[in-house]
């Protein structure tokens, strides 16, 4: 995999060699963990247009409720 972006302790962000894009996001409080998911095209499309302020705010919302990513988990 290829490393485009990371943020200690929030998130990092790689292409594998697929050219799917893989979020890797720190969830938790007090038991910390790593929630995996593979971007749909929307959202590669999206992070493509707005560049790593949408990844940004992608990694918020599945920090915040991973349910609504279940599907796209790694």
């Amino acid at each position: 995999m290829k490393e485009i972006a990371k943020e200690a302790w929030n998130y990092t962000f790689s292409e594998q060699p697929s050219g799917d894009y893989v979020l890797s996001v720190v969830c938790g409080g007090v038991g910390v963990y790593e929630f995996v998911i593979r971007l749909t095209a929307v959202q590669a499309a999206a992070y493509e247009r707005e560049g790593i302020p949408y990844i940004s705010r992608l990694a918020d919302q599945v920090r915040h409720d991973q349910s609504p990513f279940a599907e796209q988990q790694v």
